[in-house]
């Protein structure tokens, strides 16, 4: 990209005022040796000035006052799922810790199952332990 193109895609930039010192300078080097960047500058000042001089369109009051009923209720409901979340954790956490704790005893209950330990004291101490 020649120098050229370079400052022809500042030149809104520089209109606004939303470039840095050194782009500024840059751009305004350019000005004084291009008479064909310097009259679109100018149009881009002009144009800018005409923007500014519109009215802003502003919304009609009863639309603000949905948005905002509507963004309370959300933040009311992102309340709450945080509230359920603490009051949640905690029994998450106790249910692992039991999954956790009761897993040998799961082990063992599907060995007897499967391999049919021997149990001492014959068929009524097996089905017992089963």
């Amino acid at each position: 990209m020649s120098e050229h193109e370079r400052i022809g895609e500042l030149l809104p930039l520089a209109a606004s005022g939303d470039l840095s010192p050194e782009d500024m300078r840059d751009v305004r080097d350019h000005l004084t040796r291009c008479e064909t960047c310097s009259r679109l500058s100018e149009d881009f000042v002009a144009l800018g000035g005409a923007l500014r001089g519109l009215p802003t369109p502003q919304p009609p009051p009863e639309l603000v006052a949905r948005v905002c009923e509507l963004a309370e209720l959300r933040l009311g409901s992102k309340r709450a799922w945080s509230r359920d979340a603490v009051l949640l954790a905690p029994l998450v956490v106790a249910s692992w810790i039991m999954a956790l704790a009761t897993w040998p005893l799961v082990q063992a209950a599907g060995t007897w199952a499967l391999l049919g330990w021997h149990v001492p004291g014959g068929a009524f101490a097996a089905s017992l332990a089963a």
